[in-house]
């Protein structure tokens, strides 16, 4: 098996959407993810906001993160965790404590140093929320769009009346999205559009979209015919995805990943969201209440998160 198709295989399987990691991708100063399998690993996923039209596709130079999660596998609880970020939010950046909106980290740790911005916004969640983080995976639009066509869509149900006219396409025009209650299977681009809409509610209500995404990735995936579909399109896919996701996870590391969040089943998977009750304004921004973050990363990720 070649390392792109074993890349693929863990795309395809890893409910958090860990990309192909075989790539291992050219990062300063290229800091691979120790795990010994055993223990928790835990790995913050940014869906960024970069189009095909975009100038740059070098790395991550001056791209946004529009979608922020951190999942957390626990091996001996047999439990994986899934946090979503509200992209608003301002975290504390470790060096010198100035508030930071968090889809900015990237940016940040860009200018820092080239390729030190997915380990920049590592560094500022772990400080922030008080638990370790192990790797990153980043991922933009063209990787998801892939993704979710590979598997054939995604069933999601949808509870409340979306109406969203300054919806952004992918050229930086407008595709307005209007979807009333019920439940609907998604190609890869309306997934997207669902997960990414917000103009009709708020941040938080995005985020939930965002899990509710995530779920059905994971749903379809247990379906044995749409994996193996998923396989025999790899070596395609991964030419399409080639330079779309970075990740510091192994190969190695990925497999087994994916080969255990297959075996959860769906009440071993908890979502939860950095939403307001967990959060308060302080300044004119949106800060964690420090108080109520332990609660929320227990729920999440277990009593032992951060062992």
């Amino acid at each position: 098996m070649t390392r792109g198709l074993l890349a693929l295989l863990a795309l395809s399987l890893l409910t958090i959407m860990i990309a192909p990691a075989a790539a291992q991708p050219a990062v300063y100063p290229g800091w691979p993810a120790a795990w010994d399998g055993q223990s928790r690993f835990t790995v913050l996923v940014m869906g960024i906001d970069r189009r095909p039209d975009d100038v740059s596709r070098e790395f991550l130079n001056d791209v946004r993160a529009d979608v922020m999660m951190v999942a957390s596998y626990d091996p001996a609880a047999g439990r994986l965790g899934l946090l979503s970020i509200p992209r608003d939010m301002h975290f504390a950046r470790p060096d010198d404590g100035v508030l930071t909106r968090v889809n900015t980290l990237l940016v940040d740790g860009e200018q820092r140093q080239p390729g030190y911005g997915p380990y920049f916004a590592l560094e500022t969640m772990q400080y922030n929320l008080g638990l370790y983080i192990d790797a990153y995976v980043v991922f933009d639009f063209e990787a998801f769009i892939a993704l979710v066509d590979a598997i054939g869509g995604v069933t999601v149900t949808v509870t409340t009346t979306i109406i969203d006219e300054q919806f952004p396409d992918m050229r930086y025009r407008y595709d307005p999205l209007y979807l009333r209650p019920g439940t609907y299977t998604f190609n890869g681009y309306d997934a997207l559009r669902y997960a990414r809409t917000r103009h009709g509610d708020s941040d938080y209500q995005r985020g939930e979209r965002q899990l509710q995404v995530m779920s059905a990735i994971r749903d379809r995936l247990r379906d044995p015919l749409r994996a193996q579909n998923l396989l025999a399109a790899a070596p395609q896919l991964w030419q399409q995805l080639e330079g779309s996701i970075y990740t510091n996870i192994t190969a190695d590391q990925a497999v087994t990943l994916a080969l255990a969040a297959l075996r959860l089943d769906s009440a071993a998977l908890t979502t939860g969201a950095l939403n307001e009750r967990y959060s308060f304004n302080y300044e004119g921004v949106r800060v964690p209440d420090r108080s109520q973050i332990q609660l929320l990363l227990a729920q999440v990720f277990g009593a032992n998160y951060a062992g």
